[in-house]
């Protein structure tokens, strides 16, 4: 698995976490959480794109 795609599955592990932060109030942790995988799903497309390491699950899972 390439580091784009290791970027998008830990977004996509990082949600539940943030969803559960966020509705036992833990709005600082949530955020934080948020902002790291808002900048996650910023450098994998354009690590995949620079780097010829466009994969079909990428394509797929990227845009959840």
């Amino acid at each position: 698995m390439n580091l784009p795609n290791k970027l998008t599955v830990l977004r996509v592990i990082a949600v539940p976490f943030f969803i559960v932060l966020y509705l036992m109030d833990h709005i600082y942790a949530a955020t934080v959480i948020f902002i790291l995988a808002s900048a996650t799903d910023a450098f994998d497309g354009h690590i995949a794109r620079s780097r010829g390491l466009v994969t079909n699950f990428g394509k797929i899972m990227d845009p959840l």
